[in-house]
């Protein structure tokens, strides 16, 4: 299971488990994240790329091109 992980500027959530609803955005005067933040942790507590479709998570299509992208490198060795 992936836990939402807010930037140290940004309120806590309002319990461990929460995640952010579909469609959820950030309250647009918090602090932006530090570059390169992972909002995701996996049950280990190491970054994540977090549930498709939440915030902050990778998304379908970059996922699919990352996974398409290292396929093309092996082809190429």
């Amino acid at each position: 299971m992936h836990k939402f992980n807010p930037p140290p500027s940004w309120p806590e959530p309002p319990s461990d488990s929460w995640r952010p609803p579909h469609g959820w955005q950030p309250d647009p005067e918090w602090p932006d994240a530090p570059a390169g933040w992972g909002f995701w942790l996996n049950r280990h507590g190491r970054r994540a790329s977090g549930p498709i479709g939440a915030y902050g998570a990778i998304d379908a299509g970059r996922l699919e091109l990352a996974t398409a992208d290292r396929s093309l490198l092996l082809m190429h060795s």
